[in-house]
Parts: C-alpha cells; sequence; structure tokens
C-alpha cells in the first residue's frame, strides 16, 4: 500500500508542475537573462510534466489493482459461498466421503462463483464438527462465512449400478440445500 501512496505522490507533484509552471515563473521574473528558455521549449516541459504525471498515476492505479486481485474482501467471501450455494442445489449430488462430506464440492463451487474476485488458490474449506457445517475462507480476508448443508434424498431415485451377476444396485442421490452465515460456524 505504501507504493501505491508513493506513486500517486510522485503524480501530484508532476502535476503541481505541469500546473504551475515554476520555470516559467522564473524567467518572467528575470525578463533578460542570457539563455532564457523558449515560450514553446516551456510548453513541451509542462506537457512533459503532464506526461509523467499520467504515467504514475496509472502505475499507482495499475499496483492497486494487482492488490486487489490478489486479496478477497468479506464481501466478496460472503457472494461467492452464497453463489455456491445456489448451484449446489441445482444439481443433485451422490454422498461424498464421510470424512470429507461436502468439502471439495463446496470448494470447487466457491472457486467457480469467485473467478475474478481473488486468487482461486487461496479459498480453504474446512468441514466444522461432524454434521455438514462448513466454514469458508480466503487468502486475504480477516472474516468467514459458514454453510450449513441439509440433505435430502431425491426423489428420482439414484444411479443405477450393474453388477457383474447381473443384478444392479442404486446408489441414492440427494439434494442438497445450504444456508451462508457469516462468522465461524
Amino acid at each position: 500500500m505504501a507504493v501505491v501512496v508513493f506513486l500517486f505522490v510522485i503524480a501530484t507533484v508532476f502535476l503541481v508542475i505541469a500546473l504551475v509552471g515554476p520555470y516559467r515563473l522564473y524567467w518572467r521574473a528575470r525578463p533578460h537573462a542570457p539563455r532564457q528558455p523558449s515560450d514553446g521549449a516551456l510548453t513541451l516541459g509542462r506537457v512533459a510534466a503532464f506526461g509523467v504525471a499520467g504515467i504514475f498515476a496509472f502505475g499507482g492505479c495499475s499496483v492497486q489493482a494487482s492488490i486487489d486481485k490478489g486479496t478477497w474482501s468479506a464481501s466478496e467471501v460472503r457472494e461467492a459461498a452464497e453463489d455456491a450455494a445456489e448451484s449446489m442445489a441445482n444439481d443433485t449430488q451422490i454422498r461424498r466421503d464421510p470424512t470429507d462430506g461436502y468439502t471439495s464440492l463446496i470448494e470447487a463451487a466457491v472457486v467457480k462463483a469467485g473467478e475474478g474476485q481473488g486468487p482461486s488458490y487461496r479459498v480453504s474449506v474446512e468441514r466444522a464438527g461432524e454434521g455438514h457445517d462448513y466454514e469458508i475462507a480466503a487468502g486475504g480476508s480477516d472474516t468467514t462465512a459458514c454453510m450449513h448443508v441439509t440433505e435430502k434424498k431425491s426423489s428420482e431415485g439414484g444411479v443405477f449400478v450393474p453388477g457383474a451377476d447381473g443384478s444392479s444396485n442404486s446408489i441414492p442421490e440427494y439434494e442438497l440445500t445450504a444456508t451462508v452465515d457469516d462468522g465461524a460456524c
């Protein structure tokens, strides 16, 4: 953040130089001094000062944008978690690994929902307790969101898996609903 402030301070200094034109004021006070630059040279210097101010302002904005891309805000974490909850409710799911629960599914949904908001590699989803509560955090954000997932057996049945002996088994599918709250679970 200090780099951004420094770049904007430098841009402001060059903007003041361009607007005030201290060289013009100096040479107007000494109208008959030798080697006085022409008005065209003074104008060119002011235009160059405006250009340098613009370059430093653009640099400050670019650095600030890259800082914003590298971190998640609390509202971005919450919004991505809510979008993930909605996307999970759209499709039925097969029950996941009992130790993992729906952690990997939620993490993938949050990463997809949060594209462009922050770095996807800094998304963390951890199961809280034995139930279906999950803490969602993203790098750079001091806050977490808590997602509570409720599963209900799908009325459509499940996935039929044929057996080697000609029998068929069914793996049940579940409809998921999720709610998102701020803070830890």
